[in-house]
C-alpha cells in the first residue's frame, strides 16, 4: 500500500512540475469571462488566465474561493490563477453558489462538478489535455473540490468521471463534515451533511493530493485521517 502512496505523490509531483514546457508571462492579465452554467436568473462565469503558448494539451487547474460557503468570489482567487498561468497551465477561477438564499453547500458541490465536465467538454477550445485536470480550493472551496472527487453523487445524481479533478491542491480544506454543527446548520435540510463530507469516501479512489494546513485548524484535522483511509480503504 505505501508503494500506491509514493506513486500518487510522484504523480503529483509530476503533475506540478511539468506543467508545461514554456514557463513564460501569461497572454493576458485580465482574464477572459465565459459562462460555464445557467439556472434561470443566475449566470456561473469561468474566468480564463491563458498561458503565453497555446497549445493543444496543456494541463488546466480549476480554482474554487473560499468563504464559510456562503461568502466571496470568483476574484479572490485571481492571483493565484495567474501564478499558474505564468508556469504554463490554463488556470481557471470559478464562481459557484453559495449557501444562501435556499441555497445550501450542496449546490456549490455541484457546481463544482459540472465546472470540471464543463471544461473536459471544452478542451478543443480552451487547448487543455482533458486528463490533466487539477482542482484547487481554499477552506470552503478545497471542500467542493475534495467533495467532487469523492462523492459518488451530488443532490441523488451519480459524479461521472469527466465530472472529478486528476489531482486535488487543496488548503485548509474542511473535510469531516458529518457531524460539524455549522456545516449541518447551513445545509438547512437540502441533504444529510454525512453525504457531502469527503472524509467519509476517502479509498482506492483518492486522486493525487497535496492538503495544507494549519496545526490548530479543527475542521481540516482530516489530513492524517485521508492518509490513513488511503492506506487502508475500508
Amino acid at each position: 500500500m505505501d508503494a500506491m502512496i509514493n506513486r500518487r505523490i510522484r504523480s503529483l509531483c509530476f503533475f506540478l512540475l511539468m506543467v508545461s514546457k514554456s514557463f513564460g508571462q501569461t497572454s493576458d492579465s485580465i482574464p477572459k469571462a465565459v459562462p460555464y452554467r445557467i439556472l434561470g436568473n443566475d449566470t456561473l462565469q469561468a474566468y480564463i488566465f491563458e498561458p503565453a503558448v497555446r497549445s493543444g494539451d496543456r494541463p488546466v487547474i480549476l480554482l474554487f474561493h473560499g468563504g464559510a460557503w456562503r461568502i466571496g468570489e470568483a476574484a479572490w482567487t485571481f492571483n493565484r490563477a495567474k501564478a499558474f498561468a505564468e508556469k504554463g497551465m490554463v488556470a481557471i477561477s470559478i464562481d459557484y453558489r453559495l449557501a444562501n438564499n435556499g441555497m445550501s453547500p450542496a449546490d456549490g458541490v455541484e457546481d463544482a462538478c459540472f465546472a470540471f465536465e464543463w471544461t473536459r467538454k471544452h478542451a478543443k477550445e480552451l487547448g487543455i489535455d482533458t486528463k490533466r485536470v487539477a482542482g484547487y480550493g481554499v477552506s470552503a472551496g478545497g471542500h467542493l473540490v475534495a467533495a467532487a472527487a469523492l462523492l459518488p453523487s451530488v443532490k441523488g445524481v451519480k459524479i461521472g468521471d469527466v465530472s472529478r479533478p486528476d489531482v486535488l491542491l487543496l488548503f485548509s480544506p474542511p473535510l469531516n463534515l458529518a457531524n460539524d454543527g455549522y456545516f449541518i446548520s447551513i445545509m438547512a435540510g437540502k441533504g444529510n451533511a454525512a453525504d457531502y463530507s469527503p472524509l467519509a469516501f476517502v479509498g482506492k479512489n483518492l486522486p493525487p493530493t497535496l492538503i495544507i494546513q494549519g496545526a490548530l485548524e479543527y475542521l481540516s484535522r482530516g489530513r492524517p485521517s485521508v492518509v490513513e483511509k488511503s492506506k487502508h480503504p475500508e
